[in-house]
């Protein structure tokens, strides 16, 4: 009996031996299905992974006509993943118009943040594959999506694409599912169930009643619980989105009790000064002398590698700004929101019945705003005192002449757009990732050229103000100088004010220029001048940049590969950080092994970190910034980003030291 048991045993781990090899085996088969896909040259491939423990890659195929034949490279990879079906422990598939939008969720706790977050989003145009398997080093997981796509461009010609992208996560223990997309759900069951906004009104009204029984709860005979009090604050005040009056925010802070700072923790303190900025930030811009705000927005042709941080300052004057009532109708899908970010920020939103929105709203006179609805249909239209009528999906608008105008301009520019898809492969979400860098670099320079035209065309109105903000990070010297002329019927408008700094600030950057000194601090705190690494036989390439700003890290990257390729020659590289927390400054560059010199403003006050010497002797306001100097310290060239950084300092005569 005893012998008949451990021949079972041994039977069953033989069993499970070979379940276990022929896992191993799929996996390996899979890792050559992937190599063999991407080494084949039949679609045009691109590696975007960022970390040792995920990996990604797009590729794309663009073809003249109203359909493409199926690569070989890809029906050999959809074969290699029904082949390994059998020995994955989860799988899960999709053809096209088969399934709800859904989202696959994954996260890996051991990274340089900790954890690696992130989702893919998937839509109903997507064939999707995806399986984990267990191989020598452990669990992986392979997953694929790709969709086809035709579109007409704007010579009347038919294209069609096949975009898509293969994904893997190796070794580890990840959390990983698949869900319908929380967005769409979000939204569907949003329109289904909300009949109206919640009021600014109301919002200000709950947080005022929460923190009141707040300062009440916290109070007793020895004063107020300190720790405690800020944390429930800063809890109450965090998802805070509703916009305060000067006298609604004077009201709230006068109603908080006196805190003895002596007696706060680090934490506490540093929390405290975020809930003041919270609401500070919620106050109307309008009621305020100056207003600055950070944005990425550069337009939609804009290479991803070349996206910058911007700061805008405007000055609004000590009077409060007037303001009228902008009435806005039309046809929309779904939801619609009205937002401005700059320089007054208001967001508003109607749902439609039937199809058709109303919306009613305070805005200063020529506020530029956006309308979008849930489809990403949008509209940039200015505030004025005539009602409109506006189609979202057709972009048309009528009733007021000058927005009839600049939903024109919009159309032509939006007409190069399905041209991108040549060049470029788009996510669900909409993100873009460039497949041909040369022919979507032509196709910027010809909306480039578009916009320029646009300008010329409209200098009877306001709508360059819109043509130059959605663009400024591309504009030349040689561009803006014809568009600040003083007497321009846009001259004065408050969006022109970051215009005129972006171009002052470009002034200071020219080629032919000699740098300019200003105090630094290494990682160590030491104080330096810029005059010690500039100047002296080297070229230099000084890349302003911030850490917590993602932009930002592709410089980083590019800073490090040319540092590593060009060691031992007469180039310094040297990176500027703007972080006010230094110590997260100091953790990015050893964490990420930035093998080049680093130096900082010498500040850690968030307010002042614009304000310091080495930005405004240089005028910088967008980062990632870079600026070449030659090795006696004159200017050679500026705002290069990404390849087009790495191709001008290759050109560069270099000698090896």
């Amino acid at each position: 009996m005893r012998h008949g048991k451990q021949i079972l045993l041994a039977a069953i781990m033989l069993w499970c031996a070979t379940i276990q090899a022929e896992t191993f085996t799929a996996a390996a088969n899979m890792d050559k299905a992937f190599e063999a896909f991407l080494t084949s040259g039949q679609l045009l491939t691109k590696d975007t992974h960022w970390s040792h423990a995920m990996e990604q890659w797009h590729f794309k195929l663009a073809a003249e006509g109203d359909s493409l034949s199926e690569p070989q490279a890809l029906t050999r990879l959809k074969e290699a993943f029904a082949a390994s079906i059998g020995e994955a422990d989860m799988t899960y598939q999709c053809n096209k118009g088969n399934c709800e939008p859904w989202q696959l969720q994954y996260h890996r706790k051991d990274n340089f943040y900790y954890g690696i977050y992130g989702r893919y989003d998937m839509d109903s145009c997507y064939n999707v594959r995806l399986l984990t398997l267990n191989d020598t080093d452990g669990r992986a997981y392979y997953g694929m999506r790709w969709k086809i796509e035709r579109f007409t461009d704007a010579e009347g010609k038919p294209w069609c694409t096949l975009d898509g992208m293969l994904f893997k996560f190796n070794k580890g223990e990840w959390t990983l599912k698949v869900q319908i997309n929380d967005a769409e759900t979000a939204l569907r069951n949003y329109n289904a169930t909300t009949q109206s906004d919640v009021s600014d009104q109301w919002k200000y009204e709950s947080l005022r009643a929460q923190m009141r029984k707040l300062n009440e709860l916290s109070m007793n005979g020895n004063g107020v619980k300190t720790d405690l009090y800020i944390y429930m604050l800063n809890k109450l005040t965090e998802n805070y989105d509703g916009k305060l009056t000067q006298q609604q925010y004077d009201n709230m802070i006068k109603e908080m009790p006196v805190l003895n700072k002596r007696k706060m923790t680090p934490e506490s303190k540093y929390m405290l000064a975020r809930v003041m900025r919270r609401l500070e930030k919620a106050v109307r811009p309008v009621m305020m002398q100056t207003h600055t705000t950070v944005d990425t927005e550069s337009g939609p042709f804009i290479d991803p590698d070349n996206v910058r941080m911007l700061k805008l300052d405007f000055d609004l004057g000590d009077a409060p700004a007037p303001q009228l009532t902008v009435n806005v109708s039309g046809t929309s899908v779904g939801r619609v929101t009205a937002s401005s970010y700059a320089p007054d920020i208001f967001r508003c939103a109607a749902l439609p019945k039937n199809g058709s929105f109303k919306l009613s709203f305070m805005a200063t006179q020529n506020q530029p705003y956006t309308l979008c609805d849930r489809r990403g249909n949008r509209l940039t239209l200015f505030a004025d005192t005539v009602p409109v009528q506006v189609d979202l999906v057709g972009m048309t608008v009528s009733g007021s002449p000058l927005n009839e105008r600049m939903a024109e301009v919009q159309r032509r520019m939006k007409a190069l757009e399905p041209e991108m898809l040549k060049y470029a492969s788009r996510a669900a979400d909409g993100d873009y990732t460039v497949m041909d860098t040369a022919g979507y670099r032509r196709l910027t320079e010809r909306a480039h050229r578009l916009r320029m035209q646009l300008i010329a065309e409209n200098s009877d109105n306001i709508i360059p103000v819109w043509l130059l903000t959605s663009d400024i990070t591309s504009m030349s010297v040689s561009d803006l100088a014809p568009c600040l002329d003083s007497s321009l019927p846009y001259a004065d408008h408050p969006m022109m004010q970051p215009i005129r700094q972006y171009y002052n600030g470009l002034l200071k950057r020219q080629p032919g220029r000699m740098f300019a000194d200003a105090v630094c601090v290494d990682t160590s705190g030491d104080s330096h001048h810029l005059s010690e690494y500039i100047g002296h036989g080297d070229y230099v390439v000084l890349q302003f940049w911030e850490e917590r700003d993602w932009t930002a890290h592709k410089g980083c990257k590019h800073m490090k590969s040319m540092a590593k390729r060009h060691k031992g020659k007469n180039i310094r590289f040297i990176g500027l950080s703007l972080d006010a927390d230094k110590q997260r400054w100091k953790n990015y560059v050893r964490k990420r092994d930035l093998c080049y010199e680093h130096l900082s403003v010498p500040t850690q006050e968030e307010k002042e970190r614009w304000a310091m010497e080495a930005t405004t002797v240089y005028g910088i306001m967008s980062l990632p910034e870079t600026i070449i100097f030659a090795p006696d310290g004159t200017i050679i060239s500026g705002g290069l980003a990404a390849d087009a950084l790495e191709q001008f300092v290759e050109a560069l005569p270099l000698l090896q030291q």
